[in-house]
């Protein structure tokens, strides 16, 4: 990628907040899942572990972890 291109892309990110929590969040969870994570509550502490150290809200935690949970992608 250009530095132009990745300038402007990182532009883009800090103007919008939420697409810079979104992709806060998919990266903690691809960088920390562990092989095999669910239904195996210890390996899904690790991943809501992750999620709380950027939301630092239990409920926020719970709820996002949900939508993780149900994506095959993760």
């Amino acid at each position: 990628m250009a530095y132009k291109d990745r300038k402007s892309t990182l532009e883009l990110i800090s103007a919008d907040p939420a697409l810079d929590l979104a992709l806060r969040i998919d990266d903690a969870v691809k960088r920390v899942r562990p092989d095999g994570w669910r239904g195996v509550q210890a390996r899904e502490q690790v991943i809501k572990r992750a999620l709380f150290d950027i939301l630092l809200d239990k409920s926020e935690v719970e709820r996002i972890f949900l939508i993780i949970k149900a994506q095959s992608e993760y």
